[in-house]
């Protein structure tokens, strides 16, 4: 007789997408991740603690947007990362770190995996040791663009720099155009990129004045122009400005 897996498994995106880590283990290991490990669902603003991040310091997003975030002495915060769905966080060692926090931006799931289960699926399944990797180095990868976005460029090219991320994060295609879901609010956004949420508007709409992007609603932007938002997401801000539209 073949051994279920666990119902809160069956609809979960971790499992359900054949490229995230837990579909890549066999049913024995899910149950036995699954038995020692914990799901939770968060509102904006919702905080893993620290007693939280000290017992369980791996955390899967199945569904939202984390924030990691950093408090500096003197009050003043910043979005130092995003991790979104897929996003496996490993923040072992965080005794080690002050003042930073995994904090939800929306409505978001998480699973707070046990590191002992974690680490012996790691070691001995191939197909789930590659899955974390792959999905780590991805975060290296962004972490790099995001410091170069923002010690280098201006808003406008930090913000065709996010939109691209996005896309590359979880992209559709519809006709000959792209799809890229803006994941988090403005406000959110513009502490990610370090500008004024003002600025963020004032961006977008110029990004929607030379054609390259359209608004479906607030969070959903079809990439009209996918060469020209790539030239101003690397440098060129002035690329496609010969589109801007002239109103009497």
């Amino acid at each position: 007789m073949t051994t279920p897996i666990p119902n809160i498994c069956k609809s979960c995106t971790l499992h359900c997408d054949p490229n995230r880590f837990c579909a890549r283990l066999t049913t024995e290991e899910l149950i036995k991740l699954n038995g020692k490990s914990h799901s939770a669902s968060m509102k904006r603003g919702d905080a893993l603690s620290d007693e939280t991040l000290m017992q369980w310091p791996i955390v899967a997003v199945s569904a939202g947007v984390l924030s990691l975030q950093h408090l500096m002495a003197d009050g003043r915060k910043s979005i130092a990362a995003l991790y979104m769905q897929g996003d496996i966080i490993d923040l072992r060692g965080i005794s080690n770190r002050n003042r930073c926090s995994l904090i939800s931006l929306g409505a978001s799931k998480v699973c707070r995996l046990s590191p002992e289960v974690f680490e012996q699926v790691v070691s001995t399944n191939s197909d789930a040791q590659t899955s974390v990797w792959k999905n780590l180095r991805e975060q290296t990868f962004r972490a790099i663009d995001h410091s170069v976005d923002m010690s280098k460029k201006q808003a406008l090219e930090k913000l065709a720099s996010f939109i691209i991320e996005c896309n590359h994060r979880a992209f559709s295609t519809k006709e000959d155009t792209i799809i890229a879901k803006i994941p988090v609010r403005r406000v959110d956004l513009a502490e990610y990129i370090g500008v004024q949420p003002e600025t963020v508007s004032r961006c977008f709409k110029d990004l929607q004045n030379r054609g390259i992007i359209e608004f479906e609603n607030l969070s959903v932007v079809t990439i009209q122009d996918v060469v020209t938002l790539r030239k101003i997401a690397n440098g060129d801000w002035n690329a496609g400005i010969q589109k801007v539209k002239v109103t009497g």
